[in-house]
């Protein structure tokens, strides 16, 4: 069975500077490294790593970024999913400090857009999951890719199907329109967020709160992430949280961590872990990711 992952794939640029620059200021980089990167890709590479069948849902535009996206798909043996060739692909400048923070500058392209014509040629029998990110739904087809998405669960319970729908809200999810979220909610979707975003989004500053403010949106099972510390889980089953301990890790960049994280916890998941389980596996696998400059193993 199959995981959907629907989200965008795109050029990362990694630039490295000694500060994130101020209005006005100048910094000096030793040049950037194009790297192949995106929610979706990291996500799939994480599921590829694991041996775990899925389908990158990622189209592609034109120009230079796209061309360097399906030379680096080839590599990785993934088939590119839909092309929009009349529309240029974005980017993602990604500046990484001397802390190893990082900071993204995004042009939202063709990459970001949603079809569900794109979707016809997929066998939804064989679908027991589906990933998809916030970042993509402040774009202008996002109201469509949920009321797909909708559709997809509501087939899939009359069928007696289990699909697992798995969201991870991105640091943008303030910027997501409430009803979007409504929407969303009722999806029952297995939460992946870090510590920063679970607090936006409930207005709670305690991690087990904030855990279960958000399974009383979601009713589904709740993952955290927490840093150095590992993550934080809220079991739907028991309706109680836990912390999964972290794993040391040499940092070299975060960036994708969160991703490949997620990847995992979907793998083990569909393996019959237990959550516990699928996200300590996540925790060691990402701690890995943090030790590569690029955004994926």
């Amino acid at each position: 069975m199959q995981t959907l992952v629907i989200a965008s794939t795109c050029v990362d640029v990694i630039i490295r500077v000694p500060t994130f620059p101020k209005p006005g200021q100048d910094v000096n980089t030793d040049g950037a490294k194009w790297s192949l990167g995106g929610t979706a890709f990291n996500v799939a590479k994480a599921l590829q790593k694991s041996k775990s069948p899925f389908v990158l849902c990622s189209p592609v535009g034109r120009g230079v970024y796209a061309e360097f996206v399906e030379k680096e798909l080839k590599k990785n043996k993934i088939p590119v999913f839909a092309k929009i060739p009349s529309q240029e692909n974005g980017a993602c400048w990604c500046l990484v400090n001397k802390k190893n923070e990082h900071a993204f500058i995004c042009a939202h392209k063709a990459e970001y857009l949603f079809d569900k014509k794109f979707y016809k040629k997929i066998d939804f029998k064989k679908v027991d999951s589906v990933y998809f990110c916030g970042l993509e739904m402040e774009e202008k087809t996002s109201e469509a890719e949920i009321d797909f998405l909708l559709e997809q669960k509501a087939l899939a319970d009359q069928e007696g199907r289990p699909l697992k729908i798995f969201f991870d809200p991105s640091a943008r999810i303030m910027s997501i329109k409430k009803s979007l979220l409504k929407k969303i909610w009722r999806l029952n979707p297995i939460l992946h967020l870090n510590q920063k975003e679970a607090f936006s989004i409930t207005g709670l500053d305690s991690i087990p709160s904030a855990a279960a403010a958000l399974f009383r949106l979601t009713k589904n099972d709740v993952i955290m992430t927490t840093g150095k510390s590992g993550a934080y889980i809220f079991e739907a089953a028991a309706q109680k949280g836990k912390k999964v301990p972290g794993v040391k890790a040499n940092v070299v960049n975060t960036i994708g961590c969160g991703d490949a994280h997620l990847g995992v916890c979907a793998a083990r998941i569909k393996a019959g872990d237990s959550l516990y389980d699928a996200v300590l596996a996540a925790n060691k696998y990402a701690a890995k990711v943090a030790e590569t400059e690029a955004a994926s193993l």
